[in-house]
C-alpha cells in the first residue's frame, strides 16, 4: 500500500528531509535516552514507534524487548525517506537491531489498512518530539489506541506552553494572515492540557513529567529589543522556512512584534527548554 499523501505527511518530508544527516548530532539523542527511561519498554513487548524517524527511539527499545521468537519486536513508521535511510544503515550495522527492528514509512496519522501494523497488536507506543505537528491531536490518539493491546501504553510527548514561544507567536502570526502553518501548539496551556485529551479517549494517565533542559539551554528571557533577530531565526526555521517568503516576511514582521508586546510580561518573552511527557494505559 503506498503511503497516504496528506498536507501533514507532505510538510514532514520537507522538513525533515535536510536534517536527517545530522539529526542524531543534536540534542535530540541524549533527550530520547530521558524519554524513553519513562517508556520503559519490557522484555517480550512489541513496540510501534511512531514519527521514529532516524531510530533514535528503536536504539534503546530493541536491547530491551529481546528477540522476536519472545514475542519481542520494535516497528518504526516515519514519513521521510532520508530519516529512515540513516536507520537502515544503523539496522544493517548492529544485528540486534537488524533482528529485533522492521522500518516502515508511512502517515503515522492513518494506519488504517496498513500491512505490518495491525490493531490491538502493540503493548507500548511511543511518539517523541513529532506530536505538536498533528491537526488534530484528539483525533490522532483515538486512532492510535487503536493499535494497543489492552493494558498497553502510550508515551508520547508535547512541547511546555512557553517551549519555544517565539514559534508560538508566528503561529499566532500566520492564523492572523490567513495562512497555513505547519503546527499550532496554541492548544497546550498548561500540563493538563494533554492529560484532558488522553483520557477524553478512554485513557488513564498515570504519569506526567517536564523534563527541563531538553536542548541544554534552559528558560531564558528575551526583551524587546530581541524581537527582530528572533523573528528572523523562527522564519528560517525548517517548520516555517517554506511559507517564509520575502512578502510573507514584510507583512508578518510588524505582527510578530505586536504579537510580542502582548505576550511579554514585564517587557520579557519568557522560553522554555521544557517537554511534557505522558505515560497513559488503555483500559
Amino acid at each position: 500500500m503506498a503511503p497516504a499523501q496528506s498536507l501533514q505527511y507532505a510538510c514532514a518530508q520537507h522538513m525533515y528531509a535536510n536534517r536527517a544527516d545530522d539529526y542524531d548530532s543534536s540534542w535530540h539523542a541524549s533527550y530520547t535516552a530521558r524519554f524513553m527511561e519513562l517508556a520503559a519498554p519490557q522484555p517480550g513487548e512489541r513496540v510501534l514507534a511512531l514519527a521514529c524517524g532516524t531510530g533514535l527511539e528503536a536504539e534503546h527499545a530493541a536491547p530491551l524487548v529481546g528477540e522476536p521468537s519472545g514475542g519481542g519486536l520494535v516497528v518504526g513508521v516515519d514519513a521521510t525517506p532520508a530519516m529512515l535511510d540513516v536507520f537502515r544503515r544503523k539496522r544493517a550495522a548492529d544485528p540486534v537491531l537488524a533482528a529485533r527492528t522492521r522500518v516502515l514509512q508511512h502517515d503515522v496519522t492513518d494506519l488504517s489498512g496498513f500491512a505490518g501494523v495491525e490493531p490491538a497488536s502493540f503493548d507500548l507506543i511511543v511518539c517523541s518530539n513529532a506530536f505538536v505537528l498533528f491537526d488534530d491531536p484528539a483525533a490522532v490518539v483515538r486512532h492510535w489506541k487503536t493499535y494497543l493491546r489492552d493494558g498497553g501504553r502510550m508515551v508520547i510527548d508535547v512541547t511546555h506552553e512557553r517551549n519555544l514561544h517565539q514559534g508560538l507567536l508566528m503561529e499566532a502570526v500566520a492564523e492572523r494572515m490567513g495562512v497555513a502553518f505547519p503546527s499550532d501548539r496554541r492548544w497546550i496551556t498548561s500540563r493538563d492540557s494533554f492529560r484532558r485529551v488522553l483520557e477524553a479517549q478512554g485513557l488513564r494517565v498515570e504519569r506526567v513529567e517536564a523534563l527541563e533542559k531538553v536542548s541544554g539551554k534552559g528558560t531564558v528571557y528575551l526583551g524587546t529589543e530581541e524581537a527582530d533577530a528572533q523573528f528572523d531565526y523562527i522564519t528560517s526555521m525548517p517548520l516555517s522556512s517554506e511559507l517564509a517568503t520575502e512578502e510573507f516576511k514584510q507583512k508578518a514582521r510588524p505582527l510578530f512584534k505586536e504579537e510580542w508586546q502582548k505576550a511579554a510580561v514585564d517587557g520579557k518573552l519568557e522560553v522554555c527548554d521544557i517537554l511534557y511527557v505522558y505515560v497513559a494505559r488503555k483500559i
